[in-house]
């Protein structure tokens, strides 16, 4: 087959460590297109040595039949660009839309997937259970804030599932799934202590949301967390604690399969088009777009690649795990010809013959705010409802039984210095991690 690289010739070079790329290593130096973007009063105009690249994309969607195409947003998009490709996908009929790491989880409640006692909240508890967390690498702002509590409050913490030394005590309260099960059904020991306490807290791990079994765990947390008090009157210490900026964003715009992509057709997709995402599926023969900016796993199996810009070089919103609407501005320009996501996509809308409806970034952020209010509501954190257990009441009690206990609930970090593509293409954190592998000998 084919392979159309669609992207800027100049590496992209290290600027304090700030802007580390394997582009130059991944693709072929020798294709690439220039892009930029001419902005008139109608619409986007594209002025290009080779105009064929979009043209290549717009062409293949257009005859493939919509059920059979797939979009992934990767775990650092903005929402800018999320809302853009979801935009796209359902102009041209298009529902199978889902977020990288995240796949599968609903979005039908916030409460469900949001850090609900927000960071702060955590100094309230008296008692915090984790289960499948390491938060020393996971997130250690929110460590020192469990550390002061347990040493200046007297917080007491256990988790469930394997972690670091997190500087402080933790009890050990087990490794396996069945352990959650039996909290839920209070048929462990530990269960009376949550019972017992005032402000009983949960954080759940991001690698929770990745297991086959996550569901049935779900629906036992939820359960565990209406029968023990964990949600209560105004106080709701059921937390998740997302490991990807870009993740709780796109599960707000509902970056997930449409009810008839989830019914309907059951066949493997024919075209993929991934925003930034590096892990997901594409059968063979499928064809392939990778839309980012390091271009490492994802773009290494393309057929096309469109040059996006990085975090640091444009302006972008991003949701954190507390649900809270935070806006990003960029440090520099974007490399090369790289241009910002939501451009790219306006531009290939054009191309598709369904073009969307804004041409600016004020527009986008009101089509955000159109979607869910808080977007526009930055800095904010808006409370969300607990549904008491309705959002996995679809998980039957045979389904809830099965459970993997083979595998542990560990950390979804595995390296704490290479987390993304950005830090995975970074000379500076291989060489921490080689004198990290180095000490643990």
């Amino acid at each position: 087959t084919t392979r159309l690289f669609f992207f800027a010739r100049s590496p992209r070079k290290e600027r304090g460590d700030a802007f580390p790329s394997s582009f130059n290593r991944l693709l072929p130096s020798g294709f690439f297109f220039l892009l930029f973007f001419e902005k008139t009063p109608h619409a986007f105009t594209l002025s290009l040595p080779q105009e064929h690249a979009l043209e290549t994309v717009a062409s293949k969607m257009g005859s493939t039949d919509p059920s059979l195409m797939r979009a992934v947003a990767g775990k650092l998009c903005d929402a800018e660009s999320v809302v853009a490709l979801k935009d796209l996908f359902n102009r041209v009929g298009a529902g199978d839309t889902v977020a990288e790491g995240v796949e599968g989880v609903s979005a039908d409640s916030r409460a469900s997937y949001l850090f609900n006692s927000n960071l702060v909240g955590v100094e309230d508890a008296d008692l915090v259970l984790l289960v499948g967390s390491d938060p020393r690498v996971e997130a250690p702002v929110l460590n020192a804030r469990l550390r002061r509590a347990n040493v200046a409050g007297g917080t007491h913490v256990a988790s469930v599932g394997p972690h670091g030394d997190l500087t402080y005590p933790v009890e050990s309260v087990g490794m396996s799934a069945s352990t959650i099960e039996a909290l839920a059904s209070g048929k462990h020991p530990f269960r009376a202590k949550l019972d017992a306490a005032e402000r009983p807290l949960i954080i759940v791990g991001a690698s929770l949301l990745r297991r086959p079994d996550r569901d049935a765990l779900m629906k036992h947390l939820h359960a565990l967390s209406d029968a023990a008090g964990v949600v209560a009157g105004d106080w709701n210490g059921f937390n998740v604690l997302h490991d990807a900026g870009g993740t709780v964003a796109a599960l707000d715009l509902g970056f997930v399969p449409s009810t008839a992509a989830a019914e309907g057709n059951q066949k493997p997709p024919e075209l993929v088009y991934s925003l930034g995402a590096e892990e997901f599926d594409a059968p063979p023969g499928a064809f392939v777009v990778y839309q980012g900016h390091h271009g490492d796993a994802g773009a290494a199996r393309a057929d096309v690649v469109l040059p996006g810009a990085a975090y640091t070089e444009k302006p972008g919103t991003y949701v954190n795990t507390e649900g809270r609407a935070q806006r990003a501005m960029p440090a520099v320009a974007p490399h090369g010809q790289a241009q910002e996501d939501w451009k790219i996509l306006r531009a290939l809308s054009e191309v598709c013959g369904a073009a969307l409806p804004y041409d600016d970034l004020d527009g986008v952020r009101a089509r955000l705010a159109e979607i869910a209010p808080h977007f526009a509501r930055v800095d904010d954190v808006e409370p969300a409802l607990w549904l008491n257990g309705a959002t996995y009441a679809h998980v039957s009690k045979d389904r809830a039984k099965v459970l993997d206990d083979a595998a542990p609930l560990a950390s979804s970090v595995v390296n704490f210095y290479m987390t993304d593509a950005i830090s995975r293409a970074s000379a500076t954190m291989a060489k921490a991690t080689k004198a990290k592998a180095a000490e643990t000998r």
